[in-house]
């Protein structure tokens, strides 16, 4: 069983990492996708492991530090900071498998990477032991270094056209899990921004996956043995939406951190003294804080009220839910408009390659096209602070 590891234990351990993530980040960039020696070394680090149960040798740290350790990594570069979220927080979906699938993954010392997509939904046919599964995912980040992968699928019978459904008319969607080596990873990862997260699309052609290695999207869904701790009755939805604020946040950290630097040597033109005694700068500068720091404390308080429910063995109401997206999508929202203000404070030299304000500002605005933040959140988080039905199952899960 892993030790016990503390938030200061891991963010020293970042650091430590810190100057392996800037010196490939630019080739990570050209090759669109994470460098080997970034890889390893976040896997060397334990980052990979961080929901995996200690039962299993993984760290199983508590959400405020895993949010804590994908800001710290998205600080030095986005791309990282992204794959660091998808690849770590994927491991949650291991709590409802069953024990020997959840061990073949991730036991017996298993330097495992688990990679998924959600949409489009793939086709799952029911066989004996199992499914035969196919389909092609778009954004399969962290794809191109993983070593299993995760895929949402509609469950068909044998021959049909439409899929089965649920006694509420819903469609049956399955969650399953394929080792690196069944599926295909197709070169269409062609974008401006977290260019390095290698989000290409994957394909399954005709694969059996075992009935251990699928769990049906529904509520109440039964843990496994070496899920029994709250980290795995934390809201499941919640592991794939408040990390991506991580993300953002990290970036708008990362843009003020360079553009504070900036401002100690730089001399706009047209003015007297450096960019840092301009009155203009200073605003700018003050606002992209206030909005960073007001939106990481709200995020965190949510976080932090949901996860003392959770701990204390409450259920988590609609209302605590909503609050987890809504503050996950003004976090975003709100980071970008402070790598905005950034980026526009460095002027022209801000645009050049050379520049991490210009990789910062690809970056944020990639994660602000992602559905989970997309404003349309906005909707879904007032239907339900109105008391209205979730417009996704899955924000129950």
């Amino acid at each position: 069983m892993a030790h016990v590891v503390t938030c200061e234990d891991l963010l020293t351990r970042v650091q430590q990492l810190a100057p392996v993530i800037r010196e490939h980040a630019a080739r990570g960039e050209q090759e669109r996708h994470l460098m080997d020696p970034v890889v390893e070394a976040l896997q060397d680090a334990g980052f990979y492991r961080l929901l995996v149960p200690r039962t299993l040798g993984g760290l199983q740290v508590d959400p405020l530090t895993l949010y804590a350790m994908v800001e710290a990594i998205a600080r030095v570069d986005g791309s990282t900071g992204w794959c660091l979220f998808i690849n770590g927080c994927a491991p949650i979906s291991a709590a409802f498998l069953r024990d020997d699938a959840a061990e073949a993954i991730y036991g017996h010392g298993a330097r495992t990477i688990m990679a998924g997509s959600v949409f489009p939904y793939g086709r799952a046919v029911p066989q004996a032991g199992g499914y035969r599964v196919s389909g092609r995912w778009a954004y399969a980040s962290g794809c191109w270094h993983s070593t299993w992968f995760l895929a949402f699928c509609q469950c068909y019978a044998d021959g049909a056209t439409a899929p089965q459904t649920t006694p509420t008319g819903a469609p049956v969607v399955l969650v399953v899990h394929v080792p690196r080596a069944q599926i295909q990873i197709l070169d269409t990862w062609d974008v401006s921004g977290l260019a390095a997260t290698g989000s290409h699309d994957v394909v399954i052609e005709e694969v059996f996956v075992p009935d251990a290695f699928v769990w049906p999207l529904v509520s109440q869904v039964p843990r496994g043995t070496h899920f029994g701790d709250a980290l795995y009755r934390f809201p499941f939805a919640g592991f794939f939406s408040w990390p991506m604020a991580a993300v953002a946040l990290g970036i708008a950290q990362g843009a003020l951190d360079e553009i504070t630097r900036v401002a100690m040597h730089k001399t706009p033109r047209q003015v007297t003294g450096t960019l840092r005694e301009q009155p203009l700068f200073q605003m700018q500068l003050a606002q992209a804080v206030a909005l960073v720091r007001s939106a990481r404390a709200w995020l965190h308080d949510v976080i932090t009220t949901v996860w003392a429910q959770t701990v204390r063995g409450e259920a988590v109401a609609v209302a605590e839910r909503a609050a987890l997206l809504l503050a996950t999508t003004n976090a975003t929202r709100s980071a970008a408009a402070a790598v905005e203000l950034a980026y526009t404070a460095g002027e022209g030299s801000a645009n050049y390659r050379r520049s991490p304000l210009q990789r910062q500002m690809r970056d944020i605005h990639a994660v602000t096209q992602h559905v989970s933040t997309a404003p349309k959140q906005y909707v879904a988080s007032g239907r339900m602070l109105l008391g209205l039905p979730p417009d996704h199952p899955t924000v129950l899960l």
